[in-house]
């Protein structure tokens, strides 16, 4: 009975495989034949749905689209093209059929058109259905022609400044779209872009391609296009205002005559312009603030992941913290992390990933944590914590996440600069014992002279030298702090050096990244601070304690300011140059003092 069933399960795979071989050729054809039709049309006026075919076999017809409010006019109409082609020697040769129906819609909506069947070489191919959007015909179109011969008249045109939101939060982010309408055809000469007060503004990506829709708006339909995509960022509580922006385009104009069939028309420039646009700006509470809040406004959800399994000393620990949700992500400090103090802490690595809608922006950051035990042992590193403020609540949120549990086993040793040196001397010392009771060559003599002798005092002293600063870097780097803070501004250097190297390449947005993490960096580590305590006011204040002049911590938090702000404004070359010059300044007449 068990061999039974085993030959029955056998036979039924086998059966499944051939009915996959046997439809796979049909699969395959479904997809060579293509299905064009415009995505939008208004109702009463004819449009065509064409399906083609690309292939050497007889595309012989396909079957009439019938559906309830759309109407068929004519079809299918058949049109083939060829076409050859000769290149070093080699000939190539495409050939194409299309079937067209000319289509009416009957009334407005959405309207699916059904999966149809085509036959192809006398087989039967299985081809997919579309959507089309119907819009209702114009109510209030003028006349596009006196029948008295003279000036006719010329189409309508506007430009409209439409934003995700008209009242939100400080900080809060929010789409706005520029989009041009117009009941003729037109092409774009420029644009002015709006220049914003009270707002950071970021540019949607943009391939420079622009699709052309059709749309209703006041009982009329227009042409539509998406001329800017922007991201929006009140800096400001209050009533702001979008300012307008201009736009010019070439549309065509049509002249008088006397032909009551046929007229003519010139094509002539014109200038739209959008109306400004009022925003209220509601302040942020201060009541209920986490001391822990950095900017978030929005609504967020956070995930923190221990990624290394089995730590051990010597080797990386990688903690990975993902943040997403709605809001101005993008802006928001990331949390900080408190890892052990014989833990050797490293640049958190993040990515950031956007999509924007007509009413709202969505982002997702991942944030990677990197550390490098010394020590073995049980450890726990401490939760993070994210706060925001959620514009639909309005309230303050907290997110936490879990601690972490960490048992550090023996990984591999480190071989040290001192271990080395003594293994050289190890190694020469047994060079020395092997000559022994050789003669030394005549030119060798002073080795027998008082000043060889004296070659072993300083010998000395350069031993105990040598001692002093390897004690002092083993006790700087116990003292996490310390070492840190002995080392800021080596540290500081190399990345105003890969800042340098940033604005060379023209890469401004990491430039501008890496002279913040520079500038913040190197305020932590002196002042041994962690970067999550860190503000203007608090870095004035300590720096004003420890005596610094006042003059140089205006330029730090003015240079600060001036980074912050360029990140998200445009900004020439000779801009980024000169706050790269300041940043160095500031930072090397801070160390210069003895804070």
């Amino acid at each position: 009975m068990v061999i039974s069933m085993k030959s029955v399960a056998f036979v039924g795979r086998s059966l499944a495989l051939f009915l996959c071989l046997l439809l796979l050729p049909l699969g395959l054809r479904a997809q060579v034949v293509r299905v064009e039709v415009p995505q939008t049309v208004v109702q009463g006026a004819s449009f065509q749905l064409s399906y083609t075919y690309s292939g050497s076999e007889d595309f012989e017809r396909v079957t009439e689209p019938k559906v309830a409010g759309l109407q068929v006019l004519y079809g299918p109409a058949r049109q083939q093209m060829s076409s050859f082609q000769s290149v070093n020697g080699r000939n190539s040769s495409t050939s194409s059929v299309s079937l067209t129906y000319t289509l009416m819609a009957e009334r407005p909506g959405s309207i699916t058109i059904p999966a149809a069947t085509a036959t192809i070489g006398g087989k039967r191919v299985n081809v997919h259905g579309a959507t089309v959007r119907v819009l209702p015909p114009d109510k209030n179109a003028p006349a596009g022609r006196s029948q008295s011969g003279g000036a006719t008249t010329t189409g309508s045109y506007f430009f409209r400044a439409l934003p995700g939101a008209t009242v939100v939060y400080e900080k809060q982010a929010f789409p706005i779209r520029y989009k041009l309408y117009a009941t003729t055809e037109f092409d774009i000469n420029s644009f002015e872009a709006p220049q914003y007060d009270g707002f950071l503004s970021e540019k949607q990506a943009d391939d420079g391609r622009r699709q052309l829709q059709l749309e209703t708006y006041q009982g009329r339909n227009y042409r539509t296009v998406d001329i800017l995509s922007e991201v929006l960022f009140p800096q400001r509580s209050g009533t702001l205002t979008i300012p307008s922006s201009k736009i010019g385009i070439r549309v065509p104009v049509p002249q008088a005559s006397d032909d009551p069939f046929f007229g003519s028309a010139v094509l002539a420039d014109r200038t739209v312009e959008s109306a400004p646009v009022t925003i209220q700006v509601r302040p942020l509470p201060t009541e209920g603030q986490p001391k822990d809040f950095s900017g978030a406004v929005g609504s967020f959800r956070m995930r923190a992941e221990l990624l290394t399994k089995t730590p051990k000393t010597n080797e990386s620990v990688t903690i990975r913290l993902t943040l997403e949700g709605t809001g101005n992500l993008k802006q928001v400090i990331s949390p900080a992390i408190a890892f052990p103090q014989d833990f050797e802490v490293y640049d958190p690595k993040e990515t950031y990933e956007e999509k924007v809608s007509a009413t709202e922006v969505y982002g997702k950051k991942i944030i990677e944590y990197f550390a490098i035990p010394r020590r073995t042992g049980s450890v726990t590193i401490p939760a993070l914590t994210f706060s925001y403020f959620d514009p639909k609540l309005g309230r303050y949120e907290t997110l936490r996440s879990q601690t972490f549990s960490l048992n550090v086993a023996q990984g591999p040793e480190t071989a040290s600069d001192d271990r080395g040196s003594l293994r050289q001397q190890e190694q020469l010392l047994r060079q020395l014992h092997n000559t022994e009771g050789v003669s030394a060559p005549k030119g060798l003599r002073w080795a027998t002279s008082w000043s060889y002798l004296l070659l072993f005092p300083l010998i000395a002293l350069l031993g105990l030298i040598a001692y002093l600063v390897i004690a002092r870097q083993r006790g700087l780097r116990a003292d996490s702090l310390g070492y840190k803070a002995s080392r800021a501004s080596s540290v500081a250097t190399k990345r105003l050096r890969t800042a340098h190297k940033l604005l060379k390449a023209g890469k401004r947005d990491a430039f501008y990244e890496e002279a913040l993490r520079a500038l913040w960096g190197y305020l932590g580590d002196k002042l041994r601070l962690p970067v999550s305590e860190l503000s203007r006011s608090s870095v004035s204040e300590i720096l004003r304690t420890r005596g610094l002049d006042e003059e140089t911590i205006t330029r730090l938090t003015q240079v600060i300011d001036e980074v912050e702000f360029a990140r998200y404004a445009p900004a020439k070359e000779g801009d980024m140059q000169a706050l790269y010059d300041t940043a160095a300044e500031v930072i090397g007449a801070i160390d210069s003092h003895k804070l």
